[in-house]
């Protein structure tokens, strides 16, 4: 009887044992499947904010090349602007220029004009008053 007892409990251990194993290689499956399913969730998240990193540090490149470009045009326009501005000043000094020669040399017409009919009138005034001048020489 108590043979038969101890056999009972021996069997009974061991059943416990093999339930107890299979418990735990189940406990065991079970996290490792959880494990590799917080992984995964973790490792795309993970991996989606890499990918967003990289997407963004392209981003500020582009922008930067952009904006370099953008200033070295803007400097350009700059330039030029400021040489169409040098040009029209020095378009104005030439007009200015071209505008002073321009009464000098009507003064200097008027006045030639001027001393010519006063140059005109005292020669007809001299051949008025010598008639003798302009007669015959052969006289």
């Amino acid at each position: 009887m108590l043979s038969n007892i101890y056999r009972q409990h021996t069997e009974y251990v061991s059943v416990l044992k093999q339930k107890q194993e299979k418990k735990k290689k189940e406990l065991l499956t079970s996290t490792e499947q959880l494990t590799r399913h917080v992984l995964d969730g973790l490792n795309n998240d993970v991996s989606e904010c890499y990918k967003n990193q990289k997407r963004i540090d392209h981003a500020c490149k582009q922008l930067t090349t952009q904006s370099n470009q953008l200033a070295k045009q803007s400097q350009a326009w700059i330039t030029l602007i400021g040489q169409f501005t040098d040009a029209l000043k020095e378009l104005g000094d030439v007009e200015n220029y071209s505008k002073i020669i321009e009464r000098e040399c009507l003064s200097i017409t008027n006045i030639l004009a001027t001393v010519h009919q006063d140059m005109t009138k005292n020669r007809q005034q001299i051949d008025d008053n010598n008639p003798q001048d302009s007669s015959n020489p052969s006289e």
